[in-house]
């Protein structure tokens, strides 16, 4: 029977692989970004994506900004800023709501929630990704945003273009890390690896 943590620590591998792969990777699609992005605006589930996710994450990090006393307006998917060094007029369009995490995401479930795990463990760690990858994407746009408030626009580019990205593999790093030791359970095995029949079990109780 083949040790557990020794099948988890092989998943997580897989799944950082897959992750640094993926990243790695998208330097590259960026290139292409221009042309990916007129062909998939093309789409309905993109006009959905700028018509009302872009306009809600919007709303969301404004009511944060007004949280911590920085002046801020919204008009659809574009954010406004006054008080700074400079006015400032944000926009967030449809590529920039995170959707390329989520994406990453499902990949990650595919390969980490293998193995005899308990449904209900599956089901919270999916739920708790999702949940958490949300909250990542709001932070990934708050803090370019800060720092082109406080500082310049240049340290927001940097931030966006290639911290953003580290930013994102780090949380999927601490994500799974926290799910294989405290949300995923395995069901119980007998000597051969195979679940336990509960009847059986109880009678030998």
């Amino acid at each position: 029977m083949d040790d557990p943590k020794i099948l988890e620590g092989t998943v997580y591998r897989k799944i950082i692989m897959v992750a640094a792969v993926t990243f790695v990777i998208l330097p590259f699609v960026t290139t292409f970004n221009e042309f990916l992005t007129k062909v998939v605006e093309s789409l309905n589930f993109v006009s959905v994506i700028q018509g009302y996710v872009a306009p809600f994450i919007v709303r969301i990090v404004a009511a944060i900004l007004l949280a911590i006393k920085i002046p801020a307006a919204i008009d659809g998917s574009h954010l406004y800023l006054t008080g700074g060094w400079l006015p400032l007029r944000i926009y967030i369009n449809w590529n920039c709501v995170g959707w390329q995490s989520f994406i990453l995401l499902a990949f990650t479930f595919v390969t980490g929630l293998q193995g005899p795990y308990k449904l209900r463990s599956k089901l919270m760690t999916v739920l708790i990704g999702l949940e958490g990858t949300f909250l990542i994407n709001i932070i990934r746009i708050l803090i370019p945003t800060l720092l082109a408030y406080k500082f310049d626009f240049l340290s927001a580019i940097i931030f966006h273009d290639y911290l953003g990205t580290l930013f994102t593999l780090l949380w999927m790093g601490v994500f799974w890390n926290y799910a294989f030791g405290n949300i995923l359970t395995k069901h119980s095995t007998d000597t051969k690896g195979k679940p336990r029949d509960p009847v059986e079990k109880e009678v030998e109780e």
